[in-house]
């Protein structure tokens, strides 16, 4: 009896305070983005603000605003309240609130969330309530409709009146939430997932040494990841077309040799050829840690790459579904230049983070690294860290409320030496033809439940 006590007052803390409080919230910050709606589009990645109070997203376009705040609940770290709405221009001209939602979210172990609440009407009339569990660390996050449903959608025509308030009593979701707070169940609810005082070891789960006369096709392809053109250029309209040829890919000696030449003749005016190879649908991992050992080609306009793409664009089209650079140079030895970067790439309008270290010998064999966990990005270059970005500093703007996206899906690898385009600027066709070496590629996983536990600080 004593802990029906307990849950009802915390109940009617919740009850009492902080949907309120999260409206209050909302409303000031949704003030706030009223003036800027004239401005060219802005987008906020989630941040926390004032005494708990989060904010979730905050995009402002020309058309809409779109607004998202969460609060915590009193003595249940892992539960947080959210209130989110939907402003858009009518014919006439001017904003008229539209819709949104608000809903009970509850972090469960294995990256799951248990979430509950319903939609809202320009009244704050409330109807189509909802449940379901988000399914953050496996394919079948989509197929949860209900879940899913107030989020982007019109609302219907049809809006039944229910009155305001959120159903903290009506819906069996919530009720299956309070069920699991009462019980305890909760618990390991936390983003981060992690244990500090849990340790593990990285094991080797795939590698190639490149020790044959010949790539290995059960391992790599030499096409382009999502098979496009290979005179494609990226959006960045560099220089080369990528072959199959012997000329830009072969294994010689112990080592995978990508070679630029100079051409003539080439599709969409490119003026050289080059090498790729990717791992897509033969080596797809999410989490773990990838490395290579490389020699660098350098030059103006050389950009050779050690990185990473998803598989499935799970969260759309670049950069939403996120990308991953284990190491690029760009221009090496130009100006005295030995700078190696690691950057993630991510959101909508673009954005990126990273870091960047320097070689003592350009003309020397170095091993890149990046150890990729759910909570954290660390880079290093030959065993030693130089840089590392924490889940709080990226995000997608295709999976709004997941901490983890777009780094929590399968990902392949690539090795290619492009040439020329935006970032580099165009080749000064000197030095040609130019050479990446990569003596080993190799993928380790943890060996305890949480990867975390192979962290070492």
């Amino acid at each position: 009896m004593q802990g029906r006590g307990l849950l009802a007052v915390w109940l009617s803390l919740v009850v009492a305070t902080q949907p309120g409080l999260a409206q209050s919230a909302h409303n000031n910050v949704f003030e706030r983005l009223s003036r800027l709606a004239s401005e060219p589009a802005i987008s906020a990645e989630p941040l926390a603000l004032w005494g708990g109070v989060h904010l979730e997203a905050a995009q402002v376009t020309g058309e809409n605003r779109r607004l998202e705040i969460s609060v915590p609940l009193p003595f249940a770290r892992q539960v947080r309240f959210h209130r989110e709405t939907y402003d858009l221009d009518n014919p006439f001209g001017y904003s008229g609130y539209r819709g949104g939602s608000q809903s009970l979210r509850a972090a469960l172990p294995f990256g799951l969330t248990l979430e509950a609440g319903s939609m809202v009407n320009e009244f704050d009339q409330r109807h189509n309530d909802f449940v379901g569990v988000t399914f953050r660390l496996s394919d079948l996050r989509h197929p949860r409709a209900r879940v899913a449903a107030y989020k982007g959608g019109p609302l219907p025509d049809a809006i039944p009146q229910q009155g305001g308030g959120f159903p903290f009593l009506r819906t069996a979701g919530t009720l299956a939430l309070i069920g699991l707070l009462a019980g305890g169940g909760g618990g390991g609810g936390d983003d981060s997932g992690d244990d500090d005082t849990e340790t593990g070891n990285w094991n080797l789960v795939w590698n190639d040494e490149f020790d044959g006369t010949t790539l290995d096709l059960s391992k790599w392809s030499m096409t382009d990841s999502y098979d496009r053109d290979p005179c494609f250029g990226g959006g960045n309209n560099e220089q080369q077309c990528y072959t199959s040829s012997p000329d830009n890919i072969r294994v010689d000696n112990g080592k995978l040799i990508l070679t630029a030449r100079a051409a003539a003749g080439l599709e969409q005016g490119r003026s050289y050829t080059s090498g790729r190879v990717q791992s897509a649908g033969k080596a797809d991992f999410t989490y773990g840690k990838f490395e290579a050992r490389i020699k660098l080609a350098g030059g103006q306009g050389s950009w050779p790459a050690f990185w990473m793409l998803p598989t499935q664009r799970s969260y759309g089209d670049w950069p939403l579904s996120g990308e991953i650079d284990i190491m690029e140079a760009v221009n090496l030895g130009v100006d005295n230049n030995n700078a190696v970067l690691g950057t993630l790439h991510f959101g909508s309008p673009h954005q990126y983070i990273g870091g960047e270290t320097t070689i003592a010998d350009i003309n020397a064999f170095h091993t890149f690294a990046v150890e990729w966990y759910r909570d954290e990005m660390r880079w290093s270059l030959n065993g030693s860290q130089y840089a590392s970005k924490t889940q709080n500093q990226w995000f997608s703007s295709g999976a709004a409320g997941d901490v983890n996206a777009p780094f929590d899906r399968d990902f392949h690898m690539i090795l290619n030496l492009a040439i020329g385009g935006g970032l580099p600027g165009q080749s000064d066709g000197e030095n040609f033809p130019r050479q990446m070496e990569v003596d080993y590629v190799r993928v380790y996983s943890c060996d305890a439940p949480n990867a975390s536990a192979c962290k070492t600080n």
